[in-house]
């Protein structure tokens, strides 16, 4: 009985990353159909494990919007 254990005890951490594994490419294939429930664990992650580098991340969005929207001014103006 202690064989079948410690031969479990030694597999839990392949079998851990392979359910992980699986649960990723689930959610993956979710979040390219755009179903709810990819954004809604998105969403869960983020607030369990927030960015450290949140407000760079924010200034870099906030920059390449307006350089897009610059860029649409510039051509719709010619």
């Amino acid at each position: 009985m202690d064989y079948y254990y410690e031969f479990f005890i030694f597999l839990l951490p392949w079998f851990s990353f392979i359910f992980f594994a699986l649960c990723a490419k689930k959610l993956l294939k979710y979040a390219h159909k755009r179903k709810g429930i990819a954004v809604a664990f998105g969403v869960l992650v983020q607030m369990i494990l927030p960015d450290p580098q949140i407000e760079k991340t924010i200034e870099t969005v906030i920059i390449t919007e307006r350089r897009v929207e610059k860029e649409q001014e510039d051509e719709s103006d010619e």
